[in-house]
């Protein structure tokens, strides 16, 4: 059986582990979204490749090399599209995992103590 100054001490060390590892979590959350730049970079390269796309098929004219050219505009568009839909994505991505990570991370530390004190205060 628990004395009421065991059951305090119980509480208050919930208290401060369940802060802890809330706080842990909301710095998970906020480091995993640190990387959203990295897609919004992915996502201006994809425009700048479009512009130069678009350049080379201002040029495509030019006898004999206008041809080649071309190839290469329609290649340098595809891959801008594609860096524009990752980047899309990228970001999606990275705000999921910081919304699972930011509550999973503490609700793994918090759970099975928070089960653990309740079994324990059920008990007296």
């Amino acid at each position: 059986m628990l004395t009421a100054q065991q059951r305090r001490s119980l509480d208050l060390i919930l208290v401060v582990w369940t802060a802890l590892w809330i706080l842990v979590g909301f710095a998970v959350w906020s480091e995993v979204r640190g990387l959203k730049p990295l897609a919004d970079t992915v996502a201006v390269a994809g425009r700048s490749l479009d512009d130069t796309a678009e350049a080379l098929r201002g040029f495509s004219g030019i006898p004999l090399v206008g041809g080649s050219l071309e190839r290469v505009a329609a290649d340098a568009h595809a891959t801008a599209v594609s860096a524009r839909v990752s980047a899309r994505q990228g970001r999606d991505s990275v705000n999921r995992l910081a919304i699972i990570l930011g509550i999973a991370v503490p609700a793994v530390a918090i759970l099975p103590l928070a089960l653990a004190y309740a079994l324990l205060r059920l008990r007296r």
